[in-house]
């Protein structure tokens, strides 16, 4: 996979290397706008030492497609760039955090830092072969050969750096958006006005028409699209004829293709800082809802927890721990729910007062563990005999149930009451201490009425009055039973 990376880039930067040739000077060799050393620059933050061999095979690859010989200076000018692709590697790692360009303005100035210092490497390796490039001056071939490496690194390299190793869809329909094509349109049209010379101060300034430009892609725009609008407008920039000879006084020494190479840079440099500040500002709001969305999922799963933490609470305060029935204390809030309920209904309450037959001689002979169980069985049975929601069976205390029927006749609490009597018969739980008989039995009262009336406007002394001439009924007829023998129902 490396080998066939150095194999195919190094055919890019060969072809980068000829197209550069033609937006430089006609009459030099020097390309004013080095894009090869955006693709090498870019490649080496990447891979490393992997991107070493890239400049050096295309910048040879690059010359022979030319018809070129592979004289001393050439071979001077291969060594050069594959030296500066090198030095980035190492001080673009070192300078930079996660070698990612748009992550910070620390990062920007790190980046550019190592171009000028790999572009100047660069050039003077490249000027033991080739004596022009040894003079600095600012007519001087050296400094247009490292401002080109130098700009052709700002032009190509932030674009390289926002594709490399990511995925190409989201990035591709960003392109597709109506706006970056009007960008882009306005990215051609600038580039001819300043080509052709329409207008000779925007033609000296171009500065004039690329930084509204750039900076409109910067703040509009992921990094992969604002890159890619500023390659377009660099390209188109990059073609600027000497259409009038006069503009060489005015720039007082400095060529057209200088002037532009520095001004296409410059606002290329704007461009950049307000993207890596825009895209900072961006990721700055998205982690922001992230952490927000973070903190409702914790205050909703916080909320959840603590209503379930409620509920099991609640639950435990209206249970009695060993049975699972409800306990006394709800039960006797439950008793005026139903009430009500049946005193504005009109329909008929009937309730159930039971009693373990001689469950102390029980404890005393089995043990309360055996005493424990023995409640747990009997209240199962007492579970079973709940028909509704409506209906409730409780721990009244000690071996003392209470079950509640609503909307059902005496007659039928009756009948309910001797079946539970019969079931827990039927389990035949030994009770060998009971004078009653040879296993568990049940004594049971049941007290059932009818109530007609407006609940909702009695006084709440009247209402408790009633309920507790309910459940002293249902008493009486519980000892009744017990008088009468046990193991057996007394109605009312």
């Amino acid at each position: 996979m490396r080998l066939q990376l150095v194999a195919s880039t190094s055919v890019a930067y060969a072809v980068l290397a000829l197209l550069s040739g033609l937006t430089g000077p006609q009459d030099t060799a020097i390309a004013e706008i080095w894009l090869p050393a955006g693709l090498s620059y870019a490649l080496a933050l990447r891979v490393g030492f992997w991107a070493v061999p890239v400049p050096l095979l295309g910048t040879l690859l690059s010359h022979v497609s030319a018809g070129d010989s592979l004289s001393a200076g050439v071979l001077a000018m291969a060594l050069g760039h594959a030296s500066g692709a090198a030095l980035m590697g190492v001080l673009g790692h070192q300078w930079m955090r996660r070698a990612d360009l748009f992550a910070s303005l620390r990062n920007v100035s790190a980046f550019l830092a190592a171009v000028a210092l790999a572009a100047g490497l660069s050039t003077l390796i490249a000027s033991l072969a080739l004596p022009n490039l040894r003079d600095w001056s600012i007519q001087g071939d050296a400094l247009g050969w490292w401002g080109g490496d130098v700009a052709g690194a700002i032009v190509l390299a932030p674009a390289l750096l926002s594709w490399m190793g990511r995925s190409a869809g989201p990035r591709l329909r960003e392109l597709r958006r109506p706006e970056f094509l009007l960008l882009v349109i306005c990215c051609l049209a600038a580039s001819a006005i300043a080509d052709k010379g329409v207008i000779k101060v925007l033609s000296l300034r171009p500065q004039t028409l690329l930084v509204p430009l750039t900076i409109w892609g910067g703040l509009r725009f992921s990094p992969a699209a604002a890159t890619v609008a500023n390659v377009v407008l660099a390209l188109g920039m990059s073609v600027l004829p000497d259409q009038d000879r006069r503009l060489l006084d005015l720039t007082r020494g400095l060529e057209s293709q200088e002037l532009l190479e520095l001004g296409v840079t410059t606002s290329l440099l704007v461009g950049l800082v307000v993207l890596v500040i825009s895209n900072n500002r961006a990721r700055a709001s998205r982690q922001l809802a992230q952490v927000a969305g973070s903190l409702e999922r914790t205050v909703a799963e916080r909320t959840d927890q603590l209503a379930r933490a409620n509920a099991q609470l609640r639950h435990l305060s209206e249970t009695d721990g060993l049975t699972g029935l409800v306990n006394r204390r709800h039960f006797d809030a439950l008793l005026r729910e139903r009430w009500i309920e049946a005193a504005t209904a009109g329909s008929p309450l009937a309730l159930a007062m039971i009693d373990i037959d001689h469950f102390k001689l029980y404890n005393d002979h089995y043990g309360h563990q055996a005493g424990d169980r023995c409640l747990q069985q009997v209240a199962d049975v007492l579970a079973a005999q709940i028909r509704s929601s409506s209906d409730c069976a409780a721990r009244y205390g000690g071996e003392e149930f209470v079950l509640l029927w609503s909307t059902i006749t005496p007659a039928q609490a009756a009948a309910a009451a001797e079946r539970l009597r019969q079931a827990v018969s039927d389990l035949q739980l030994p009770h060998a201490t009971s004078p009653v008989g040879a296993s568990v039995s049940l004594s049971i009262g049941v007290a059932a009425t009818t109530w007609s009336g407006h609940p909702a406007t009695a006084p709440a002394d009247e209402l408790q009055h009633q309920i507790e001439a309910l459940l002293r009924q249902a008493d009486q007829n519980l000892y009744a039973a017990k008088a009468a023998g046990r193991n057996r129902v007394v109605a009312s």
